[in-house]
């Protein structure tokens, strides 16, 4: 056997493409010429013979092979064509033995089957002796690549001309279905064995480029394959047990990895999905002979694939009866069965490999059997044995485990399936490395975000918060932090304005953004009585405390979760009986709870405060007076004993101020604690460190002993809560000392028009105690202030300038007071 020139050269190959493309269009231009002339056929044969002798070639490749293949089998159609249009029947039976004669093989076993294969076309002829007689005379081109293209052609010509049913009381000469099957199946056996053998040819050093061109050719191998499931009225019996099995005799005895490879793929793809149903534990176990490079993770995947394909395709009642009328015992078990022989007679199996083939067997049993969660845990328990095994591996099979981990969240129809799972899951789920269960858990969190999922039962809210407790125990990654995700731009104060103590350990931004997917979990944990709600709640705070400092991002969003809860029995009424006051103070005692062990681990102390006073105000509003009394309580203690920085003790001030403004109810039924409470936060305000700043807060915290609510969008229509007009004026007058002793001039006169506006409010709002006489008196102040102001050089003009026109907005203000209050007639106006 002479093997192809291997060393020449990509030119050269060429010229010669071109050369033999140049002769064939001549010699087939002359064949044609000679079948239009009366008395040439024989001439037109000798050109045919002269065209094909180019096939003969050994220096192409397979793809430049094909071109001169495709133009000669355009030749050879215009042949056959006229050969059937032009030659009786006998003259076919004596033509289709002189072709026989011609010098080189090549060119005779071409023209013996573009004969043979009209011979065939036509009534009565020997279709069984012609095929066997084809098949045997091909065995004579044992080049590979001339081989297999020789196949090939005897393939295309013989498509539509075997027979395609049994016929077993008939001319035997014509043949039948069984003939055909056997002829396609030797046809694919010699094909394999001359495309095999191309990988053992030429030089070791040309091994990659010799396997490049057998993937080329390999569609010809597979064309049979092709060709065989096309045939009609084989059913799965027949494929079972005559066809298969000589297939995969083959496949398994070459021996060669891309042939077992590339046909079982083939086999799999062409043939009906009842067919593999049906063969299931044959085909099984073929691959367990296979060669131990082969990849069996690919094998699997492509016919768990098409088997899955198969079911989503069927409807139920369809695939109900085609699964019944195949007899079979659950699919699963055979899988299962497989992975069993797999593990004891392919120990050395990779175990990426082996994890995809879980994957696709659990993905097959999902599709398969919905509802039979016993089968999915079966394979998480397989899992786990199988991985405590060949413990963590590389990082490339920790992405393959953490794939199995995510099949029932993107398999499943509802994602909660996934907390029918037994523990099995849980166990497969530990024994992974850090990084892949947070990635994991991350995933699932994203998909229950995302699709919104309601969790109703505590046991529903138990098994994903056993899944999730990576993420709430989560601690740095170090890959993250080589990142520079640490960084003090993106810290998690600055993003979620979460106050932190300068020593207070800075969480990176994953970690960040991972407690807040966590904290907006929360809010998918729902039931409709509001009590089952807020004990589903309860539950979920048991693993949220164990994030230690990490509560600081998803204790706020479970009390505002329970505040929230509150107002909606609130809404409903169920607040006015006494047991029912008894039941919902123990959602503030829970929030209290969750407040005091965020203060043990002394995180965000102006959270706390915050979320007190908030909380404070709520109970306020239900009339539970007495805890929200202690809830303003705590939030003191946490300025007093928390807040140093003087800029976030007055904005904590302010907050305060505000929220006894707005606690009505606790004037209303406890006015004593109330005026506790007020004169308290005065005294504070008195003592802030900077000047401004106490001035403001004494000002604001006048209000807290003249409080009136109005009651329409006029604001003289309305009612006093409380009116303590001493105290009020002795706020304003404190404040204008602590004013008038600061040394910037232009900041004490702003002072000075605040307090106006605040003595303003009071005046209109009836405060006898605020008079024109004192009003007129602080205008005054405020004017000779002015005057001093702009004498002084050192006073910077804009910033005055800017503080004058507030002044003459205030008295604008008053001017067109006079129109509605006669009061203001009398006080004195200068705009100078």
């Amino acid at each position: 056997m002479v093997g192809r020139n291997l060393s020449v050269s990509a030119r050269e190959q060429q010229k010669a493409l071109d050369d033999a493309l140049v002769t064939i269009r001549q010699q087939i231009s002359l064949m044609k010429k000679c079948l239009a002339t009366k008395n040439k056929f024989m001439d037109a044969l000798k050109h045919a013979s002269t065209f094909l002798n180019e096939l003969r070639t050994n220096v192409l490749s397979p793809k430049q092979y094909y071109e001169l293949y495709i133009m000669v089998f355009d030749g050879l159609e215009v042949l056959a064509q006229h050969l059937k249009t032009n030659h009786p029947n006998d003259h076919l039976a004596d033509l289709y033995e002189l072709v026989q004669y011609a010098g080189n093989i090549i060119p005779r076993l071409y023209l013996m089957i573009t004969v043979g294969t009209v011979y065939m076309s036509i009534p009565d002829s020997p279709v069984k002796e012609i095929m066997k007689d084809m098949m045997e005379m091909c065995r004579g081109v044992q080049h590979p690549i001339r081989g297999l293209f020789l196949r090939y052609y005897l393939s295309q010509r013989t498509k539509d001309l075997l027979p395609t049913e049994f016929k077993s009381n008939k001319d035997e000469s014509i043949g039948d279905l069984t003939d055909s099957i056997q002829f396609i199946i030797t046809n694919f056996v010699e094909m394999n064995k001359l495309w095999v053998r191309l990988q053992h040819q030429g030089h070791s050093s040309e091994r990659e480029k010799r396997v490049a061109e057998r993937k080329e050719l390999q569609i010809l191998v597979g064309s049979n394959l092709v060709r065989l499931s096309q045939l009609d009225n084989i059913d799965k019996t027949y494929y079972k047990e005559h066809i298969l099995p000589t297939l995969l005799e083959q496949i398994i005895q070459c021996r060669d990895v891309i042939a077992q490879e590339y046909l079982l793929d083939v086999i799999i793809q062409v043939f009906p999905d009842e067919f593999h149903l049906a063969t299931l534990e044959d085909f099984f176990n073929a691959t367990l002979n296979l060669n131990d490079q082969v990849s069996l993770k690919t094998i699997l995947m492509t016919l768990i694939g098409r088997l899955i394909d198969f079911k989503q395709r069927e409807s139920d009642t369809d695939f109900t009866e085609s699964f019944k009328s195949l007899n079979l015992e659950d699919i699963f078990d055979k899988f299962i069965d497989f992975i069993n022989k797999i593990n004891e007679l392919k120990p050395d199996l990779p175990s990426e490999d082996f994890c995809v083939i879980l994957e696709g067997i659990c993905k097959l049993s999902i599709a398969y059997y919905p509802e039979n969660f016993d089968n999915v845990n079966c394979i998480y328990k397989y899992a786990a044995d199988k991985f405590k095994e060949v413990g963590t591996g590389e990082s490339s099979s920790q992405e393959q485990w953490k794939s199995l981990l995510l099949i029932p969240m993107s398999s499943y129809s509802s994602i909660k399936s996934i907390l029918r799972l037994d523990s099995s899951y849980l166990e497969f789920l530990g024994l992974q490395k850090p990084s892949v269960r947070k990635s994991a858990s991350l995933d699932i969190i994203d998909c229950l975000l995302l699709n919104e999922v309601k969790l109703t039962t505590e046991e529903e809210v138990r098994k994903i918060l056993e899944i999730l407790k990576n993420l709430v125990t989560a601690e740095e990654d170090p890959t993250v932090k080589d990142l520079g995700l640490t960084s003090p731009s993106h810290s998690s104060s600055a993003i979620f304005g979460i106050d932190s103590s300068p020593d207070e350990k800075q969480d990176s931004l994953e970690v960040t953004l991972q407690q807040e997917k966590l904290a907006k979990f929360l809010h998918l944990i729902y039931n409709i009585d509001p009590y089952k709600h807020f004990g589903l709640l309860a539950e979920s705070k048991k693993y949220l405390s164990l994030g230690q400092n990490k509560i600081k991002y998803t204790y706020p969003t479970l009390v505002f979760i329970v505040l929230k809860l509150v107002r909606k029995l609130n809404l409903l009424k169920k607040v006015e009986t006494k047991e029912q006051r008894v039941q919902i103070s123990h959602l503030f005692q829970f929030v209290s709870g969750v407040i005091g062990e965020m203060g043990e681990l002394n995180i965000a102390p102006i959270l706390r405060l915050n979320l007190n006073l908030v909380t404070a105000q709520l109970a306020d509003e239900v009339s539970l007076v007495d805890v929200a009394y202690d809830f303003f309580i705590e939030s003191f203690l946490i300025y007093e004993q928390s807040l140093v920085d003087s800029r976030a003790q007055y904005q904590s001030l302010v907050i305060i101020i505000n929220k006894l403004i707005e606690s009505t109810k606790m004037i209303e039924f406890n006015v004593e604690n109330f005026n506790k409470l007020i004169t308290k936060c005065t005294l504070y305000g008195s003592k802030l460190l900077k000047k401004t700043d106490q001035c403001r807060a004494v000002y604001l915290a006048s209000h807290l002993w003249w409080i009136v609510k109005e009651i329409d969008d006029s604001s003289l229509s309305h009612i006093s809560l409380k009116k303590d007009e001493k105290r009020v004026l002795e706020c304003l007058q404190k404040a204008l000392r602590v004013a008038d002793n600061i040394l910037d001039a232009r900041a004490s006169l702003e002072l000075f028009i605040e307090i106006l506006n605040q003595s303003l409010y009071y005046f209109i709002h009836g405060n006898e105690m605020v008079t024109v006489k004192y009003l007129n008196g602080l205008i005054e102040l405020i004017d000779s202030n002015f005057t001093t102001a702009q004498k002084e050089s050192a006073t910077d003009r804009a910033a005055l300038e800017t503080t004058h026109k507030h002044f003459a907005r205030t008295l604008k203000y008053m001017n067109e007071q006079r129109a509605i209050d006669d009061r203001f007639k009398e006080i004195k106006l200068s705009i100078e």
